[in-house]
């Protein structure tokens, strides 16, 4: 089963997306992902996954925060993906996103840049969540990674899709 099998086969089963998650950290070279679902005007955490060597305060303490996301916290980048319907790059430097929020995180991730792409119903085109990753390359438009996120992102949508 490939890596897309199985995060799309949780997604539609409403379980965690942590294995599939952290696999994808491993694979992409990342030092976190995330996914959360649109429900009642909040970003639910679905899964997160990631690197070996993060903290353990550092993983808890970004689960226990993001758990559920209010969509008026425009900070963060998985927040203004989800508003926007389009995809959303932090920085350690927040002056130049103005995602103060993702900033921090990126920083105690030991990271330089993330990346939040929407999920969407593919029948509706509706935004039904996000995901989410955190690299130490920085990521530019079209780069690998966002091709990455932004497949499995669609193939997300996909699977909400067939669940109907």
């Amino acid at each position: 089963m490939t890596l897309t099998d199985e995060v799309c086969a949780a997604w539609r089963a409403g379980i965690s997306l942590d294995e599939p998650l952290s696999r994808l950290v491993i694979e992409t070279n990342s030092r976190a992902s995330g996914c959360w679902r649109i429900q009642n005007g909040f970003l639910n955490l679905v899964g997160f996954g990631w690197a070996s060597d993060m903290p353990d305060e550092v993983s808890r303490g970004f689960q226990m925060t993001t758990r559920s996301v209010s969509l008026d916290q425009l900070g963060l980048g998985i927040v203004k993906a989800a508003v926007t319907a389009q995809p959303a790059v932090g920085r350690r430097d927040a002056q130049s996103t103005g995602l103060d929020g993702s900033a921090s995180w990126i920083t105690k991730f030991a990271a330089n840049t993330s990346l939040a792409v929407p999920i969407r119903d593919t029948k509706t085109q509706i935004v039904i969540g996000v995901l989410a990753a955190s690299t130490t390359a920085n990521i530019e438009e079209g780069d690998t990674l966002w091709q990455r996120l932004t497949l499995l992102a669609n193939d997300l949508g996909h699977a909400t899709e067939s669940t109907k």
